[in-house]
C-alpha cells in the first residue's frame, strides 16, 4: 500500500530503498508530509522505522529512491546539509551534552547559522556578538515555548528524563526545521508523562509551522497526535492511511499480535 499524495506536499518521499548486504531493509517507501501536519511512522521492532529516519537526514545513502523538501531534492545528502535545509531531528536514545547546560545544549545547534569568521569571534567584533546575542534570544524564546526557561541554566545530566526529552527537542527546533522528526519521544515515560507530551507536541507544531513525523510504540500517543499513520512490516509498508483506520486493517493486526491473536490495535 502507497503513501496517499498530496497535492503539493511540503516533503516527499519516493521509492527510497535500502539494504545491508543482502538483506531488504526499507523497500519501495512512499511518503507525503503537508506543512504543520503530524504522522506516525509505526510497525513492531526491526521493521526500518529507524532506518527511513537515518535515510532521510544523510545517516545512511539510499540505494534507490529520493527524498525532496519544498520541492528541492536532498537525496543523500551530508547530514550538517540536511539539517541546513530544514530538516531535523531527535534520537531514540537521548544524545545531550549533559555535561553542558540547557541552554548551551541549545546553542550547539545553532552555531552553523551565524556565519562570522574566526578573527571575528577571537576578537569579539561587534557584528559576531549580534549574532550571538540574537541565537542565545531565541534559544531563550523555544525553551520558553516548551516550559524549560527556569532550567536554562542546569545541566542537561541534573534534569528527570522527561525533562531532558524535551531538551532535545528544543535543541532540534534551534535548526528553525521545516520537518522535525521524532524517534520514540515517549520513550521512558510515564502515563503522565505521556499526556504532557502529546500537548507539547501539538503545541510545537501551532508554535513552530512545523510538519512533524514520528516513530513510536505507545499507541496511545500515536492515536491522540497523528491524523495519518504509515506502518512498517520487515522494511515494507504494509498499512497507509487515518489513524482511525488502523484497527480494521487485517495486515496491521497479524504484524503486531499474530495471526492466532483475536486483538485490534488502538
Amino acid at each position: 500500500m502507497t503513501n496517499t499524495p498530496q497535492k503539493n506536499p511540503l516533503f516527499e518521499i519516493t521509492g527510497l530503498t535500502h539494504a545491508f548486504g543482502g538483506l531488504t531493509a526499507v523497500s519501495d517507501f512512499n511518503l507525503s508530509l503537508g506543512a504543520g501536519r503530524i504522522m506516525g511512522l509505526i510497525g513492531p521492532n526491526g521493521a526500518g522505522k529507524t532506518t527511513v529516519f537515518n535515510l532521510i537526514t544523510g545517516v545512511y545513502k539510499p540505494d534507490g529512491g529520493t527524498v525532496t523538501l519544498k520541492g528541492k531534492n536532498l537525496t543523500a545528502l551530508p547530514s550538517h546539509t540536511i539539517v541546513a535545509e530544514g530538516v531535523s531531528r531527535t534520537f531514540q536514545n537521548i544524545r545531550l551534552f549533559k555535561s553542558m547546560s540547557v541552554l548551551d545544549n541549545c546553542l550547539t545547534a545553532a552555531y552553523y547559522r551565524l556565519g562570522y569568521r574566526l578573527p571575528e569571534a577571537l576578537l569579539g567584533a561587534a557584528g559576531f556578538r549580534r549574532r550571538e546575542s540574537s541565537i542565545r534570544a531565541s534559544a531563550l524564546d523555544v525553551l520558553e515555548t516548551l516550559g524549560l526557561a527556569n532550567r536554562a541554566g542546569s545541566l542537561a545530566v541534573s534534569l528527570p528524563y522527561g525533562m531532558q526529552r524535551k531538551v532535545e527537542l528544543a535543541r532540534a527546533l534551534m535548526s528553525k526545521p521545516a520537518v522535525l522528526l521524532l524517534d520514540e519521544p515517549g520513550a521512558g515515560m510515564n502515563p503522565a508523562e505521556l499526556g504532557d507530551l502529546v500537548t507539547m507536541i501539538a503545541g510545537v507544531r501551532d508554535a513552530f509551522g512545523v510538519a512533524i513525523m514520528l516513530i513510536e510504540h505507545r499507541m496511545k500517543l500515536v492515536m491522540d497526535l497523528c491524523e495519518r499513520v504509515t506502518v512498517l512490516n520487515f522494511g515494507t509498508t504494509i498499512f497507509e492511511g487515518l489513524a482511525a483506520d488502523l484497527s480494521k486493517s487485517a495486515a496491521v493486526v497479524q504484524a503486531y499480535f499474530g495471526e492466532d491473536h483475536d486483538a485490534t490495535v488502538g
